[in-house]
C-alpha cells in the first residue's frame, strides 16, 4: 500500500491538481517506480523496464478508476506471483 501512495497517488494527485496532462503523471510514476526497482527482482535494466511499465499501468488504472483499489490489487497479485516463484526455487 505504501508503494501505491508514494509512487502513484502522489504523482496522480499533484499532477492532476496542477492541471497537467495525465500522461505526465503516468510518466513520472513509471520513471520513479522503475528506477527504485533497479535492485529488485528481476534486477538491472530488464527489471527497471518491467517495473516502469507496471508503474505506468498502475498509474493509468488510478486515473481511470479515480482510486487506488485496482492498482493495489494488481500490484499485490503481481508481487504474490514473484514471491511464490522465489520461494519455490530449490
Amino acid at each position: 500500500m505504501s508503494e501505491e501512495i508514494i509512487f502513484r497517488y502522489s504523482f496522480v494527485a499533484v499532477v492532476s491538481h496542477l492541471g497537467y496532462s495525465p500522461y505526465a503523471a503516468q510518466g513520472l510514476a513509471a520513471i520513479t517506480f522503475g528506477i527504485v526497482h533497479y535492485f529488485g527482482t528481476p534486477s538491472g535494466i530488464p527489471g527497471v523496464l518491467m517495473a516502469a511499465f507496471l508503474g505506468w499501468i498502475l498509474a493509468k488504472s488510478m486515473l481511470e478508476t479515480k482510486g487506488f483499489f485496482w492498482a493495489l490489487c494488481i500490484h499485490f497479485l503481481q508481487d504474490a506471483v514473484i514471491f511464490i516463484a522465489l520461494f519455490m526455487k530449490p
